[in-house]
């Protein structure tokens, strides 16, 4: 009997680690600049890099199982600009998320494409070493709901890479935050000079006038990029499609007064474009990159003159 107890604790135990591994959704990266703080404020940030790492690496985030091979790899870069002394800071945050085009995971350097990336430049939080890293979605906190909003963030643009308009419950999610009681709203839904709040940011993507950018964007990356990466026959069509991709994303930002999602897409793109491109045989195609996203001419024209 006592043999037969130990099996069941083996197993079981067995069990608890297998399901704590397979609950990671992210492989993060934080990084910290305090140089514009005092010596003792940075002593007091010095186990801030792990506690978020953890926090993000060891918290279910995504509704469904994220496999190993599909891991998003997350970085969270706060630049400090200030405290009062204790515990409240203010930062900028630039999250970004990727993921590993799974082909290349053994090549060096492995192949990984850009998402989202965006620089919040209204960061007010909360933090200390002592308090509590537990994932609440119920409760508003300064600082995790902070982490929480990109993390859902980017794991809708994550899902809208695999389904169209997959990513509306995690975008929701993201609103949701946004919306819950707070003391100080700045950067939530109180917006800095020419950059969206945080909950502008989301209900652009959860507006119907923003549908073409959404099927856009996953034409691009799934029918596109993808394509590009692993067919085995002939990739010009896997071409066309980005290239129509890009262009029904160009023709909303025409159309729309305000397109910051669209903006930062191109801004976090612009290079990857113009470097997948440099295989496409044509090096005309570039003008035609031009004039779907003027705002980076200057990318496209650098890699039309390498381009022989």
């Amino acid at each position: 009997m006592k043999n037969l107890l130990k099996i069941l604790l083996i197993i079981l135990i067995f069990t608890i680690v297998i399901e704590t591994a397979g609950a990671q959704d992210f492989f993060t990266t934080v990084i910290v600049n305090y140089e514009a703080l005092p010596s003792e404020a940075r002593d007091r940030l010095k186990d801030f890099k792990q506690q978020v790492e953890d926090y993000l690496n060891k918290n279910k985030f995504a509704d469904d199982l994220i496999k190993e091979e599909c891991k998003i790899l997350i970085t969270l870069q706060f630049n400090f600009r200030g405290t009062n002394g204790f515990d409240n800071y203010e930062a900028q945050l630039l999250a970004g998320g990727q993921w590993l085009l799974e082909d290349t995971a053994d090549v060096i350097p492995p192949t990984y494409i850009t998402m989202f990336r965006y620089l919040d430049d209204k960061c007010s939080f909360t933090y200390n070493r002592a308090m509590p890293f537990i994932k609440n979605d119920v409760r508003f906190d300064p600082f995790l709901s902070l982490i929480d909003y990109y993390a859902y963030i980017i794991l809708g643009y994550n899902e809208d890479s695999y389904i169209p308009k997959g990513g509306n419950k995690y975008y929701q999610k993201a609103m949701d935050i946004c919306n819950k009681p707070m003391t100080d709203r700045t950067g939530w839904t109180e917006a800095g000079a020419g950059r969206p709040s945080r909950s502008e940011l989301v209900q652009e993507l959860l507006n119907s006038r923003m549908e073409d950018f959404r099927i856009g964007y996953y034409e691009y990356q799934n029918k596109g990029v993808d394509e590009v990466f692993f067919s085995k026959s002939s990739k010009k069509p896997a071409f066309d499609v980005m290239i129509k991709a890009l262009e029904k994303i160009a023709a909303v930002k025409k159309k729309e007064v305000k397109t910051f999602n669209i903006d930062y897409f191109f801004e976090a793109k612009s290079r990857e474009i113009a470097q997948l491109f440099s295989y496409y045989g044509d090096r005309s195609v570039y003008d035609k990159l031009i004039k779907i996203d003027q705002a980076h001419q200057t990318v496209y024209e650098e890699f039309k003159a390498k381009v022989k």
